[in-house]
């Protein structure tokens, strides 16, 4: 089950559960329909997986410590942007924002799997929107962060973002899984790769 849940800034937190387990990935600001979700459903969270570091994907996280006994995921080269406002573009804004407590915080990388019931979750490294931006991998589904959108990408010209790295990470997703998998983005609709073949500028440049 996945379940989708839109924020301020136009981001996309999602619920991933099977059976009675849930892992969050990327809370963003509406941290009551998370809490509620998880209750009406009585979920037990296992944790949270981060696709990367910017304000409008991790600024949940300070809420949902309060309440859940849960870990925090984030690749080892993005870590830091949790704990540093200008990386994770809260500097700019009126309340720089920091997770409070670092020791939830767990580093992972492309050897790290998580387990949701009797499914296995996989991380990609796909760097390019920053240097630690990830694609997790559940059954037939992505959720490709700030990397890939419906018909477009993710931007490079924010703190450690690059293009030519961006175009790298496409291809590889693209060579990696078939037409029918489901892409769900860090913003806007949900697609596939099918979709983003005959579409999308940069996928079609990856053929």
């Amino acid at each position: 089950m996945v379940k989708a849940i839109f924020n301020d800034f136009a981001e996309n937190c999602y619920i991933v559960s099977n059976q009675s387990e849930a892992f969050v990935i990327d809370p963003g600001s509406n941290f009551e329909a998370m809490d509620a979700y998880i209750k009406a459903n009585d979920l037990t969270l296992k944790g949270v997986l981060l696709t990367h570091g910017h304000y409008d994907h991790i600024c949940g996280i300070n809420k949902l410590l309060e309440r859940y006994d849960a870990s925090i995921y984030v690749h080892q080269d993005e870590r830091d942007f949790l704990f540093d406002p200008n990386l994770n573009l809260s500097g700019f804004m009126s309340e720089r924002f920091k997770v409070k407590d670092k020791l939830p915080v767990q580093v992972i990388d492309e050897s790290t799997t998580f387990t949701l019931g009797d499914e296995t979750i996989e991380v990609i490294h796909t760097p390019g929107h920053s240097r630690g931006s990830v694609t997790y991998v559940y059954k037939n589904m992505i959720f490709s962060g700030d990397l890939l959108f419906k018909e477009t990408v993710g931007r490079t010209d924010l703190p450690t973002g690059n293009q030519s790295t961006l175009e790298n990470s496409i291809q590889k997703l693209y060579k990696r899984f078939s037409d029918n998998t489901l892409v769900y983005p860090g913003h806007g609709q949900f697609t596939t790769i099918a979709h983003e073949k005959h579409h999308n500028m940069y996928i079609k440049s990856a053929e």
